[in-house]
């Protein structure tokens, strides 16, 4: 586009050039004015599709909200009030000058100065002319017509020297020769026949024109002066009739001097032209203006689209500079800028491609340390993830930071939501949430001790023995606390289990030792004094032996009890239908005064499992939930078995008594009963009998009594 814009400022000035020439009337393009004048137009419609293009690249760029189309908008702007203002200023003083000049050149000083001059001219040539003719008198004088050629040799003696010029009818026509020379042209003329009778043209000059109405006319007047242009000269001529001559005339021309001859020639010149222009006068003010106005709309054209061009050219670097500005705010540093120019707009994009070669290189660096950070931080979380302990994090305010899957496990409760806020806050949540407050309360109190915490945590099933420690961070890392703890409820169930088993054990065998002798012994007695003893003394004996032997079997099934509970697992596992055990054991109920309910489910509930351990499960629930159900007008057990997610989930319900709480939180512990008559061992006895068959068991109270839930895989 640059170099277009100088080929039409060179084609402009050439075409302007060409038209102040053709201005002038006497140059040799006057006759391609309008030719001119329609190039400079088409010239002009060039320039103006230029400006056109770059105004509509303005409005293209702010329609589009392209960055630095305001500066680009506001620089062409200015450039073009620069560019239009001064030209619109020297055409307007332009105009009314050429207006004012012309005006000026036809008036009445002008043009009384020129007639006084072309009059003045006049005298002068009328002077000469007057001088002429009286010279031409006295030529005229000295020519003789003669008849008699005697007489002519006799004037010649009396006239020295005469010439003999010509004969004209019969008649000798002659004069002196010393006046031959006088004119540069003479022309004695017949005005009768219209014919040269002597001729004097040294110079060759043309001959006069005659027109014989005129000859009564100036014959009349003495003879006829007037001046002629000849072959670029200006000449004084005359006619004259010769005396005595009976139709002869005389023709003379002589030279204007030629210092008055180019004065005449100039005042005459300079009168023509002035009554030429005077004549087209409103013409020409309107041709100069037009002259004017294409020149000045060329002129502002031109400047008008360079103006625009070197504002789109100027605002160039910077809307580059602001692109890439935009670049490095979005994180891209690859971007350069060209440097095409060595002022300061260049050395700034230099400094920007510096700047973002900088910038990529921390980048790089950022990046190759980010990457080593996210490294060690998806490594931590990965230990974090396979470790079964639960880990959580509290900024220095006691606001929850991070935490493991693992801790979500122990604890059962969503920490998610809980992220960013105190866990003093907590407790106003739910029961579960005040339950997770004051747990780690309790561990960051103890946050000095080197000793874990072990503390009980209630949960949805009971409760859960946790083992915790509160870990201080330094500084630099906030001071906040890292809580570490983990779930040892089975390790203290099963150690727990351990002792029970063994003083079981040992009670079995140091209780069972004796009672056999015991009973024997009872026994013995009443066979032996039955017959020695009145009626009287033979009953207290009865009962007294009676009891000794009741109190003995009572005391065989606590042994039994305490033997299955510390018999260590001998199960033979096969496929069994627990729908169809869960029958058979049922028709051993059907006789008491507790009404049983089976809601087994359609699908065979099949699984790998003991027949005889999962036989004592049956009975244990079965004659758990009847004596609960006693307390009800109507008792009721309700058994149901229904398959889920590859489970097999068996639920015995009752109504009347419900559990304890301290039943739901200790069940599962020896000895830990809520009957008059119980062991504690039953409900021990038979989550020993679900874990061992990889099931659990869960105990829950319902609206009208209590719940007990065995989960068990299904057989695949």
């Amino acid at each position: 586009m640059q170099r277009f814009l100088i080929i039409c400022g060179i084609c402009s000035f050439a075409v302007l050039y060409f038209l102040t020439s053709a201005t002038d009337s006497n140059s040799p393009l006057s006759p391609y004015f309008w030719v001119i004048v329609l190039t400079a137009g088409a010239l002009a419609l060039c320039l103006a599709a230029i400006v056109l293009r770059y105004i509509l690249y303005v409005m293209r760029d702010k329609r589009n909200r392209i960055l630095g189309s305001q500066i680009a908008r506001r620089l062409a702007v200015m450039f073009t009030l620069i560019a239009l203002l001064p030209a619109l200023f020297l055409l307007g003083v332009s105009a009314r000058f050429i207006s004012h000049s012309i005006d000026s050149w036809f008036g009445d000083d002008t043009r009384e100065a020129l007639e006084r001059s072309l009059q003045l001219s006049k005298t002068a040539l009328e002077h000469i002319a007057e001088q002429n003719l009286n010279e031409a008198r006295i030529f005229a004088s000295g020519v003789h017509l003669e008849r008699d050629a005697a007489k002519i040799f006799q004037r010649a003696s009396e006239y020295q020297p005469l010439a003999y010029w010509a004969e004209w009818n019969g008649v000798y026509v002659y004069g002196r020769a010393d006046k031959e020379n006088v004119f540069d042209y003479w022309l004695l003329w017949d005005v009768e026949r219209g014919a040269a009778v002597k001729e004097h043209n040294p110079g060759r000059l043309g001959g006069p024109e005659w027109d014989k109405a005129d000859t009564a006319e100036w014959h009349q007047a003495g003879g006829k002066a007037f001046t002629e242009s000849l072959n670029g000269s200006l000449y004084s001529s005359g006619w004259l009739m010769l005396p005595e001559s009976g139709g002869l005339a005389l023709f003379f021309r002589q030279p204007v001097p030629e210092r008055v001859a180019r004065d005449a020639v100039l005042i005459e010149s300079a009168r023509s032209k002035y009554a030429e222009l005077s004549f087209a006068q409103k013409g020409l003010q309107t041709f100069f203006l037009i002259t004017l106005l294409i020149a000045a709309v060329l002129a502002m054209l031109l400047a008008l689209a360079a103006a625009l061009h070197f504002a789109r050219r100027f605002v160039e670097p910077i809307l580059l500079l602001a692109q890439g500005a935009r670049s490095v705010a979005q994180g891209d540093f690859s971007g350069r800028i060209p440097i095409v120019r060595r002022d300061e707009l260049g050395q700034l994009a230099g400094l920007f491609n510096h700047m973002n070669e900088q910038l990529a290189i921390a980048k790089q660096s950022d990046e190759r340390h980010r990457t080593e950070q996210e490294a060690a931080r998806h490594y931590l979380q990965r230990v974090l993830e396979s470790l079964s302990a639960g880990v959580v994090t509290l900024d220095a305010s006691g606001c929850l930071n991070t935490f493991n899957p693992a801790a979500q496990d122990i604890l059962g409760v969503d920490l998610t939501s809980l992220i960013g806020a105190n866990h003093r806050e907590w407790a106003t949540f739910s029961v579960q949430h005040a339950a997770l407050s004051e747990y780690f309360s309790v561990l960051t109190a103890a946050q000095g001790d080197e000793k874990p915490v072990e503390a009980d945590y209630p949960y949805r099933e009971g409760k859960r023995i946790l083992l915790g420690k509160a870990v201080r961070l330094p500084e630099e890392n906030g001071s906040g606390l890292v809580l570490v703890f983990d779930n040892i409820t089975t390790l203290v169930q099963a150690q727990k289990a351990a002792a029970w088993g063994e003083v079981a054990k040992r009670l079995a065998h140091e209780i069972r030792n004796p009672l056999t002798p015991i009973q024997l012994s009872a026994e013995r007695l009443a066979l032996k004094l039955q017959d020695q003893l009145d009626s009287k003394h033979l009953n207290i004996l009865n009962k007294s032996t009676d009891t000794i032997i009741k109190q003995v079997a009572a005391l065989k099934e606590m042994v039994e009890a305490f033997r299955d509970y510390a018999r260590a697992p001998s199960l033979k596992f096969e496929e069994i239908d627990l729908n169809a055990l869960v029958e058979e054991v049922l028709l051993l109920y059907e006789s008491g005064t507790c009404a049983f309910h089976a809601e087994l489910d359609t699908m065979q509930m099949l699984l790998k499992a003991d027949t005889t351990a999962m036989r004592q499960v049956l009975h244990n629930l079965f004659k758990n939930a009847a004596e609960a159900a006693e307390s009800d007008e109507n008792p009721k057990v309700c058994v149901r078995t229904r398959g889920e997610d590859g489970k097999i989930v068996l639920t015995v319900s009752n109504n009347g008594k419900p559990f304890s709480n301290d039943m739901l939180q200790n069940a599962f512990e020896p000895y830990v009963t809520d009957k008059p008559s119980g062991t504690g061992l039953g409900l021990p006895v038979v989550k020993k009998i679900a874990e061992e068959h990889n099931g659990c068991i869960k105990l829950e109270n319902t609206v009208n009594g209590a719940q007990v839930t065995i989960i068990l895989p299904r057989a695949a």
